[in-house]
């Protein structure tokens, strides 16, 4: 019997799987499942099977409950000789470049084919073949690579040509040599019939098959042989954890995000209590424009300060959280979200990373791997000196926000460390300014980073030249550095449904209403 809902997602893909699911009578989160298996092939920069993420779940009538499936450091190191480790140099629109490192010594231990198997153990209602059959078509029969994905892939060009496997993933036919690649175009048709093998693989064998069976196997191989830190106990010991979320009451509901040792939600949480104790005004007006760029330098500090420790909530989060981040590597790169709420009150929000991707596949499988130990942010002291078996933490905020009056939203954005920036606003247009969801998505964003303020269009030029933070870039367009926010919602009674994917991110969302 159909379920009624509604899905926000970054790919058209990604939000019909997860939309058929809920016609076929599956809950939330069956349906975010199904969107998780289509995202690792329609998006395949941002989601990967070779990947970690969250999923915050709210079931109908139960407390809320974070699935932290994230990566984590090895539990044993190597020789810097010995590994694979190569810098790659990728380019943004502007001329902007970074350093990102690619190869298996970049590579942490994967846990997304662990988290969707565990919450559709715990939580989900169809077959997981039927919920991974959207994605087993799509990547066999092959996706219009779109204007979004293509500029994604052409961010990370050097890594994406990293390695044969790779080239032959995302090269045009005829140019997948190392001295001579060349990236699909926008309007090619990306298949991927190794991926496609693989998700039947697992969809027969359950996470048994990429933790301890061929899958495994052949990663644990190639990172021996090849430079890499993963082992067969690496594989064997992860888990998924199941976390309590923080919340913190706004002025007409309730925040709900996510805990340590992910940084995103303390952060954001942070911005939150200090907004919900100011005077905001009118949106767009000069005391919300003065407050918010506050707000954002304030967070900006404290996170320089304090590292994103708990201790910056309140008193009673404190001794639960206290030193759950700061021995932590932080990873904050490419990531992607789906949003899933159903008509039972059933509620999903889920953010999935790749890193920037490492450039390695496990051979002849299309999974791409990871490189969340290649990225400069993991350590001021240099590479390889993370601790060994931790949960690396996250910006990613998997959210949710439960109205006074019974209504909730799931939510959830990418956009790297402007993610604490973009869902603070968002949320608070939502509470304190009573917009629709539309309108909370669409509206301009505010970046504060170190001193200098990025400015959306559509504020007020006169009013951001009074601002205490005169140090602005002020963008002509919005754009996806201001993240991209895709949310679902629906009502108290559970007869009414909305969804917004934020158009900075190729946002797409589908409605099943009642009739």
């Amino acid at each position: 019997m159909k379920k009624h809902g509604a899905v926000a997602a970054g790919h058209d893909v990604t939000a019909r799987a997860a939309a058929d699911v809920l016609g076929a009578g599956g809950n939330a989160f069956d349906a975010v499942i199904a969107a998780m298996w289509a995202a690792c092939v329609a998006e395949p920069v941002l989601a990967s099977l070779g990947g970690g993420g969250f999923v915050m779940t709210r079931p109908a009538g139960k407390p809320p409950q974070l699935y932290d499936f994230f990566v984590e450091t090895p539990l044993a190191k190597r020789p810097r000789e010995e590994l694979e480790f190569e810098s790659c140099i990728a380019s943004f629109a502007g001329g902007v470049t970074q350093e990102f490192h690619g190869g298996y010594g970049s590579v942490a231990t994967p846990g997304v084919v662990a988290g969707m198997f565990k919450l559709h153990d715990d939580l989900g209602t169809l077959p997981m073949a039927t919920l991974g059959e959207p994605a087993l078509v799509a990547a066999r029969g092959g996706i219009e690579l779109n204007a979004f994905q293509r500029y994604v892939m052409g961010i990370v060009t050097p890594l994406l040509a990293f390695s044969a496997d790779s080239r032959l993933v995302f090269g045009k036919p005829g140019h997948q040599d190392a001295d001579g690649f060349d990236l699909l175009d926008e309007g090619d048709l990306h298949h991927q019939p190794d991926l496609a093998d693989s998700i039947d693989y697992l969809l027969r064998t359950g996470a048994d098959g990429f933790y301890h069976g061929d899958l495994g196997h052949a990663l644990v191989t190639e990172c021996r042989e090849y430079g890499g830190y993963l082992s067969g106990r690496d594989l064997a010991d992860y888990r998924v954890l199941l976390r309590d979320p923080i919340l913190i009451a706004g002025r007409k509901g309730r925040f709900v995000l996510n805990p340590p040792p992910a940084s995103g939600g303390v952060l954001v949480g942070f911005g939150l209590k200090l907004a919900r104790d100011v005077e905001l005004g009118a949106f767009g007006s000069s005391r919300h424009l003065e407050a918010i760029s506050r707000i954002l330098h304030a967070t900006g500090l404290v996170r320089s300060e304090y590292g994103a420790s708990p201790t910056i909530l309140a008193d009673e989060f404190c001794e639960s959280y206290r030193t759950m981040i700061g021995e932590r590597p932080l990873s904050q790169n490419g990531t992607t979200h789906i949003s899933v709420v159903d008509g039972d009150g059933n509620l999903a929000s889920a953010t999935l990373s790749n890193g920037s991707s490492s450039g390695r596949m496990v051979p002849g499988t299309g999974i791409m791997l990871n490189n969340m130990l290649g990225e400069a942010d993991l350590s001021p002291d240099g590479f390889h000196h993370w601790p060994c078996g931790v949960r690396m933490t996250s910006m990613m905020t998997p959210a949710l926000y439960l109205a006074m009056n019974g209504d909730a939203i799931a939510l959830g954005s990418g956009g790297s460390n402007r993610i604490r920036s973009t869902m603070m606003q968002v949320m608070l247009n939502i509470d304190a300014f009573d917009m629709t969801l539309h309108g909370a998505v669409a509206a301009p964003r505010l970046h504060v980073e170190d001193d200098l303020l990025s400015v959306e269009p559509g504020f007020d030029a006169a009013l951001l030249d009074g601002l205490g933070l005169e140090d602005q870039h002020r963008w002509d367009a919005e754009d996806m550095f201001f993240g991209g926010v895709h949310a679902a919602k629906v009502s108290a009674d559970g007869q009414k449904f909305s969804a917004v994917g934020d158009a900075r991110r190729n946002g797409h969302q589908i409605v099943i209403a009642p009739d």
